[in-house]
């Protein structure tokens, strides 16, 4: 069986790393399987994707494709925003166009079986492109219901879509609400629980470290982390401690990111620009979940999974996770991780201090965390689950 899987960008986000984790555990599952990855952008996605065996094309978008989105949109008046939308596709439709046209002569190449897009941006261009007998299924990682002017193009494509896999109930029920016609089934992320896995020691480190691991997505709660962080400082003013920020803007899409600078420039306003650590993107992020005493995922809205979680869970460290969405589906509260309430920085710095305060709930919770990520979010299942959507297909 060969299949061809098709994915905006070479930048490895949260998608991405679905992604990689997908297509190790198909070769594993299915050793005589063909996979080839055809990638909108250059990056690392390329040689991770090579190294597994997957044969990878790079067919590069169009850049006024790539900034095009509706999260800068968010909040404004749709008229004028879908106005706005409206007039800058009908710019870049001639590029469209020829993409389009290299992207279905790329494919009559290969001759796939089935074709797994694994973005909105790619939904679209498959389904524009009118492939005619291959089944296509669609990898559904957001809520298309808060996006509603992609949401629109995307319900008006489904019929072309032979199936979406969800990553999460919440999404499910969304894509079900805005995709009525698709069907729709749910199978969870998965990590490799051998590489994300608990450092030898879980002695506290000194400074206290704590961590947010996501990209610059606006929606991701940098700010809020930044605030509970300054609250904790002037609280505990002696207190030896770090903040980590870790991650960077991977995506081109105009006005859905914060920028380095930005954080900056909030950290120093906040008073803190001493206490907090800017680290990029880390390619071993293995290293960095284990260096953190606590990872905290701060999301504003609700997360449609939350990969971030379920990998510092794996690495056997406890997490306090922004409570909304798929993000609520991955743990129980005060068990296997600490729930605290969207977009409230009181709260979040209550938490961090809870568990900053007691090693011995550190311990349980980092231990039960790793048992809850083995029994329900191994990638061992991965292969054999996704294998069967695309039989049934």
């Amino acid at each position: 069986m060969k299949i061809v899987f098709v994915n905006p960008v070479g930048a490895i986000g949260g998608a991405e790393r679905v992604l990689l984790t997908i297509l190790a555990a198909l070769l594993t599952a299915q050793p005589n399987i063909q996979l080839h990855l055809i990638v909108g952008t250059d990056g690392p996605l390329i040689e991770q994707a090579e190294k597994l065996g997957v044969q990878v094309k790079v067919l590069k978008l169009p850049e006024e494709l790539n900034q095009l989105g509706d999260s800068a949109f968010k909040g404004n008046n749709k008229a004028i925003a879908g106005l706005i939308l409206l007039l800058r596709i009908v710019k870049i439709l001639p590029s469209i166009g020829k993409y389009l046209q290299e992207f279905k002569r790329s494919l009559r190449e290969l001759k796939p079986d089935l074709i797994h897009s694994n973005g909105i941006k790619t939904h679209l261009l498959v389904a524009l492109a009118g492939i005619k007998g291959i089944p296509v299924v669609w990898h559904i990682h957001d809520f298309y219901g808060s996006r509603p002017l992609m949401a629109l193009a995307l319900k008006w494509m489904s019929d072309r879509a032979t199936i979406g896999i969800a990553i999460s109930q919440a999404v499910a029920q969304d894509a079900r609400t805005t995709l009525p016609r698709l069907p729709v089934e749910v199978i969870y992320n998965a990590v490799d629980i051998n590489y994300f896995s608990p450092a030898l020691s879980t002695l506290p480190s000194s400074p206290f470290r704590v961590g947010l691991v996501a990209t610059f997505a606006r929606w991701k709660g940098h700010d809020i982390f930044l605030e509970a962080a300054a609250r904790i400082v002037r609280s505990h003013p002696d207190l030896n401690i770090r903040f980590c920020i870790v991650g960077g803007a991977i995506y081109q899409t105009r006005g859905s990111q914060f920028s380095e600078q930005e954080l900056r420039n909030k950290a120093s306003h906040l008073g803190i620009a001493e206490k907090v650590d800017f680290l990029g993107f880390q390619q071993d992020i293995v290293a960095i979940y284990r260096s953190l005493d606590i990872v905290v995922h701060a999301s504003t809205q609700p997360e449609p999974f939350g990969l971030a979680i379920v990998e510092a869970m794996a690495c056997g460290r406890p997490v306090i996770v922004s409570q909304a969405g798929g993000a609520a589906e991955l743990f129980t509260h005060n068990y296997d991780a600490v729930g605290v309430p969207p977009g409230e920085p009181i709260a979040l710095a209550t938490a961090i201090l809870d568990l900053l305060n007691n090693f011995e709930k550190r311990q349980i919770i980092s231990e039960k965390a790793r048992y809850t990520v083995t029994e329900r979010f191994s990638h061992e299942r991965l292969g054999q689950q996704i294998f069967a959507v695309y039989k049934g297909t």
